[in-house]
């Protein structure tokens, strides 16, 4: 049970990571196409990024439903 509540706190602490990553991208996007300088690789990953996102949160709702 324990081992459970550090897993899910694990995912979280993952989901947030990602997040914070997608702000910090989003800004340097903002920043480069003000330049005119090429953002795909950043806009791809973020869109990398939200999906690591989803697959975490369906991890967390299946720790979530079974940790009770």
């Amino acid at each position: 049970m324990l081992d459970e509540k550090y897993n899910i706190k694990g995912l979280v602490s993952s989901i947030y990571e990602c997040q914070k990553k997608i702000i910090l991208n989003r800004r340097f996007i903002r920043e480069l196409e003000v330049e005119g300088q090429d953002t795909s690789h950043l806009l791809e990953e973020n869109r990398m990024l939200e999906q690591q996102i989803k697959a975490y949160q369906k991890e967390l709702k299946r720790k979530y439903q079974f940790s009770y």
